[in-house]
């Protein structure tokens, strides 16, 4: 199987995602797929990667284009957007130039101001509302074809025949029949034109929606220093590789993901993880694409491409979060789905029942053209989708990268949050607590240590070491060599026991250093505790939310963790498989690891968060990786977060459903007028994108 991502091209509304939707689900070459208005593109998985042309015909086939969503397409897929903005800024433009001079002659009638009167004349009107509805209306008349073709209905449907009812109605009875007070070639007219205006202020507000990726894009070095045979070059960043050493001055933004060699910086990452305070970094350590090094030059390895980097992993995850299609969603599908067929009904009993009590026909007319525009559903297929766009650009600005929209949704219902601890509670560094033995005797402990890279050891550091000679490793239990003739063994209980040297310490977290007869000390370590740990606990209790420990270590250091962090529930020793168990077992949990042994448990959970500093895998299974400093701290964010998009779900349909409860009856009875129903539905889509644009605002 193959999931491929397409730009969909000629979708309207709601309904016109549901048609492409059914039309893809329908194909025996796709195995699922969702469909997304607000970013206008489908993911679509296909059972195989020679699929792809069968999927973009089925999206022909349903009335709409598609290109493959790739980098190989990238420039084509803006020549399009290009294209299509031009034309809709146009149509609109020149559909207002011809409907300007109709409404002056209507305003000149109504307050008898007799120079500007011959614009009201129908013969005036129907010269100039014909390109109106025919040629900058004809994107609704096709949108329309494409819809009754495959046996539903949408936004265009509404659209052409409430502008074609006015038209013919205008026609036949102002001109045919010369009834002055049937000429409504106005109506028809300016209805396309608030339509196209309506679309063109869509445009621009859903243009804002993805902002957050945009933002990303253009945050991306164009240019690298790189050090080629001791001498610097100047390298395109596509050209650069992994494992290359570059340099980084000051002021430039990091190009690529670095672990740094030499020198010393500041770095800003507050656009990656919401950080204000710049973090020094030394050599050795991690510094993120996009960070600004703010004084020092540094030159370091490039460890991913810029396919791999973090801020394209941020887009990706972005990306699917937008292309998912949460559960609040789907409920506006269903209901968009018999919408328009519900206002044609309504339609039809409104022609009826006026006509029936007025008995003017060309009265009964002008109420259904009322109707059916004010009725359009495109507001009901933005209210989810644009608010995740936001919410995912917000979480991403403090450096929490949402993969799915469904995590973002029920992040909010969590009544558990069950943490590893090692690389998660813990940084898992460790710290010397305790050295039991003399000063020359540590002496001969860091010496053998510095040779080896188990955790502990890096922990062990002193000014004064000695050589040592014949060093071996002891494969799970430490190591050996010889300083100054005499042979030293360094390592756990299992490495003492061995040598007859009986120990009443068994902690994992402890070395001991004997000779091949006598035990000379031991060291006990203890982890460092993450400084937002503590607190964001405390919060989450706050917050009424249960919290647990889920470790593979032993019950003992796992307490001496909880006593400084104090979890509800502690459970220690436990492998993989007893984790996944665990999280299953708990109601509504978000798990939160780091390592390749919690990925199973990242997916078995309600909402899987994974560190971003963990394994590749554990970043995978997760639904959500944090990428910030204070990792843990936005945990009780992603919460917030959570809450504050449901909430502004919820609001958006408020304003997508109250024009069409307000308005329907209104138009039903002849008490709002075709124009400013055409308004009414232009604000409708408007007014919901501005909602979800106010969540860009909000803290978290």
């Amino acid at each position: 199987m193959k999931t491929q991502s397409f730009v969909i091209t000629g979708m309207t509304c709601a309904n016109c995602a549901t048609r492409v939707d059914k039309a893809l689900n329908a194909s025996e070459a796709v195995v699922e797929a969702t469909v997304n208005l607000a970013t206008e593109k489908a993911k679509v998985v296909m059972r195989d990667a020679a699929d792809q042309e069968i999927v973009i015909a089925a999206i022909r086939q349903a009335g709409y284009g598609a290109i493959v969503d790739d980098q190989a397409h990238r420039e084509k897929i803006r020549l399009a957007k290009v294209r299509a903005e031009k034309q809709l800024l146009w149509s609109f433009i020149l559909s207002a130039l011809l409907t300007l001079p109709m409404v002056a002659g209507m305003v000149a009638g109504l307050v008898h101001h007799h120079s500007l009167m011959w614009l009201h004349q129908p013969a005036v009107q129907l010269i100039l509302a014909t390109p109106v509805q025919f040629v900058f209306g004809a994107r609704f008349y096709r949108g329309a074809y494409q819809a009754l073709k495959s046996k539903s209905a949408n936004m265009d449907v509404l659209v052409a025949l409430g502008t074609t009812v006015a038209y013919l109605s205008s026609l036949v009875f102002g001109l045919l029949l010369d009834q002055s007070s049937a000429v409504n070639f106005e109506s028809a007219a300016v209805i396309i034109a608030l339509v196209l205006l309506g679309k063109n202020l869509e445009l621009r507000a859903k243009k804002n929606t993805s902002a957050a990726i945009d933002s990303l894009q253009k945050k991306r070095a164009k240019s690298v220093h790189v050090m080629i045979d001791g001498k610097e070059r100047l390298l395109a960043i596509e050209e650069v590789v992994e494992n290359q050493t570059i340099l980084v001055k000051p002021g430039e933004s990091v190009p690529l993901d670095l672990e740094i060699l030499s020198g010393t910086a500041s770095f800003d990452e507050a656009s990656l993880t919401g950080e204000s305070v710049p973090v020094i970094k030394t050599p050795g350590q991690f510094v993120m694409e996009g960070a600004i090094n703010l004084d020092g030059v540094i030159t370091a390895r490039v460890i991913h491409s810029l396919e791999d980097s973090a801020i394209s992993q941020m887009m990706q995850a972005m990306a699917e979060a937008q292309a998912t299609k949460p559960e609040l969603q789907k409920t506006a599908d269903r209901i968009s789905a018999v919408f328009v067929p519900v206002v044609l009904g309504i339609a039809l009993v409104t022609f009826v029942l006026t006509a029936w009590v007025t008995k003017d026909i060309s009265l009964a007319l002008l109420h259904v053209t009322s109707v059916l525009v004010i009725s359009c559903p495109c507001a009901l297929g933005l209210a989810t989708p644009t608010a995740i766009m936001v919410a995912t650009g917000l979480g991403a600005k403090h450096g929490i990268l949402i993969k799915d929209a469904n995590a973002l949704e029920h992040s909010k219902d969590v009544e558990t949050v069950i943490f590893d601890k090692t690389g998660t509670i813990t940084t898992g560094k460790f710290q010397l607590e305790n050295w039991s033995g003399s000063v020359a005797d540590f002496s001969i402990l860091a010496s053998l240590e510095k040779l080896s890279n188990h955790p502990l050891a890096q922990a062990i550091r002193t000014s004064e070491t000695f050589p040592v000679d014949d060093f071996q490793e002891l494969a799970g239990r430490g190591l050996m060599g010889k300083i100054a003739g005499q042979i030293y063994f360094a390592g756990n209980a299992h490495l003492m026991m061995s040598q007859g040297i009986e120990v009443d310490l068994a902690s994992d977290t402890s070395i001991f250093l004997a000779t091949a007869n006598q035990l000379l000390g031991v060291a006990t370590f203890s982890s460092e505790i993450k400084a937002d740990a503590a607190q964001t606990i405390a919060q989450l209790r706050q917050m009424g939310i249960k919290t647990i420990m889920l470790t593979g270590d032993n019950a003992q250091s796992a307490a001496k963790i909880n006593a400084l962090v104090k979890v509800d529930t502690v459970i220690a020793e436990a492998d993989p498989v007893t984790k996944a168990s665990v999280v299953k077992e708990t109601a509504k949990a978000m798990m939160v690891g780091d390592g390749i042994n919690d990925s199973v448990a990242l997916s078995s959970a309600l909402i899987g968060v994974a560190m971003g500093s963990g394994s590749d895998i554990a970043m995978q299974s997760g639904d959500v990786v944090i990428t910030s400093e204070q990792a843990l701290a936005r945990i009780t964010s992603l919460i917030r977060l959570s809450q504050k998009t449901v909430r502004k779900i919820h609001q958006n349909y408020f304003w997508a459903f109250i024009y069409n409860i307000v308005g329907i009856p209104l138009a039903a009875f002849g008490l709002l007028n075709p124009i400013f129903a055409a308004l009414a539905m232009s604000l409708s889509s408007v007014s919901v994108i501005a909602s979800s644009l106010l969540l860009g605002r909000k803290k978290i």
